[in-house]
């Protein structure tokens, strides 16, 4: 009988940890996508702890939010967060802890710049109604690159597309 309470235990645990992924994931690509709705039902509908360092620091998901949409929904604004190498701990049916590595790239085609960061958030989830949130997130930045695009080597950028630059050997 014990085997079998671990084994269903073990796979809430995978389940849960897929679960939590997957909301990670639906978070970058919300905000890769500018879908700032779709960035807020990843949060906790109540008090929330948001440290995004530069962008700013925030108790109310629906804040974070609307200075997204107002800074960051913008067509000349190409986002791309590539998030990996996460680590999850289930603390109970109901709360994980997670830690991932990210790489964030920015092109702006307005100022001509290109922004690369990378560095790693800390996160705090909650299960509510059986769907697992972000209670807590710490964007905590480890490198920070910016550069000119120069018309030499840039002329036409194309929004998520290749830039070209690719060779077939």
């Amino acid at each position: 009988m014990k085997n079998k309470m671990d084994l269903s235990k073990r796979i809430e645990s995978l389940e849960a940890i897929s679960a939590i992924k997957d909301l990670k994931f639906k978070y970058w690509k919300a905000c890769d996508t500018k879908k700032p709705i779709t960035v807020l039902k990843c949060f906790h509908p109540d008090k929330v702890e948001i440290d995004f360092e530069d962008f700013g620091i925030f108790h109310s998901a629906q804040d974070m939010v609307d200075k997204y949409r107002m800074n960051s929904c913008h067509d000349h604004l190409i986002e791309n967060h590539s998030g990996k190498n996460p680590i999850i701990n289930i603390h109970d049916t109901y709360s994980a802890s997670g830690m991932w590595s990210m790489a964030y790239s920015l092109v702006d085609t307005k100022k001509n710049i290109i922004l690369n960061i990378s560095g790693r958030y800390q996160d705090l989830y909650v299960k509510i109604k059986n769907q697992w949130l972000i209670k807590e997130t710490k964007f905590i930045k480890s490198t920070t690159f910016y550069r000119s695009i120069n018309n030499q080597f840039f002329l036409k950028i194309k929004a998520n597309r290749s830039f070209g630059f690719k060779e077939t050997v």
